[in-house]
């Protein structure tokens, strides 16, 4: 262990959790041997097929061994976490389970490359773990942390079966970035503060989306006449 945290161990995987972020609720799951959103990762598991899984953010992996557990021979997972803190966790919680199909990119996804101001503790100091977000001026808790599109992330020749985003209010942005590869791979959407439909069937005319339901609090979109159900 190469960072200050605690070790938990559920049915998927092992993990860390940050120092100071275990009254976090995913952390709180995970320390008590339980899984943080079961219906979602289910889910997620079950419509994996033989494509490729972007999960952003992904905090301190709390989801990515029973994601990589799920994945196609061939297939990959493609992480993001800007919060510097978490990334280290995410980083080693894929140690700890000797995971070699996941790729963790310490990034925000936008609609542009560069550089974002990223709140990742309170004006107290205190981590705010999963809670970090994009802000739009620097302040007590903020950092620069670097930017990615997904269309340039993700390289063209993957096809993308699922895209979850929890990325706390910056879901437009991120999903602009990844412009191309909706329209080539019309992947499931799990996005947890976007139900929206009129606004994805705009930004992505030739991929009709229609929302099937929600996944503790997450809206699913799927491809019109997909047939896929929760």
């Amino acid at each position: 262990m190469t960072i200050p945290g605690t070790q938990a161990t559920n049915q998927y995987g092992r993990y860390l959790i940050p120092k100071g972020l275990e009254a976090r609720p995913a952390a709180k799951k995970a320390l008590a041997g339980a899984v943080y959103e079961p219906q979602t990762i289910a889910f997620m598991r079950r419509h994996a097929g033989g494509g490729d899984v972007i999960h952003a953010g992904a905090f301190f992996g709390d989801f990515i061994p029973a994601l990589c557990d799920a994945l196609a021979p061939g297939a990959r997972l493609w992480a993001f976490e800007p919060n510097p803190g978490n990334f280290a966790a995410a980083q080693e919680t894929i140690a700890m389970n000797d995971l070699d199909n996941v790729t963790l990119t310490h990034a925000a996804l936008s609609n542009r490359a560069g550089q974002l101001l990223f709140k990742t503790s309170d004006e107290s100091g205190k981590p705010l773990g999963g809670l970090s977000q994009v802000v739009d001026a620097p302040g007590p808790g903020v950092e620069p942390v670097p930017a990615q599109m997904l269309d340039f992330a993700v390289p063209m020749d993957r096809h993308v079966s699922i895209l979850q985003l929890d990325v706390e209010g910056h879901e437009k942005q991120a999903l602009k970035g990844a412009y191309h590869l909706i329209n080539r791979c019309q992947p499931i959407l799990i996005l947890e503060y976007l139900g929206q439909q009129r606004w994805l069937n705009r930004t992505f005319r030739d991929v009709p989306y229609v929302q099937i339901g929600k996944l503790h609090g997450n809206f699913v979109y799927v491809p019109q006449g997909s047939g896929i159900t929760l």
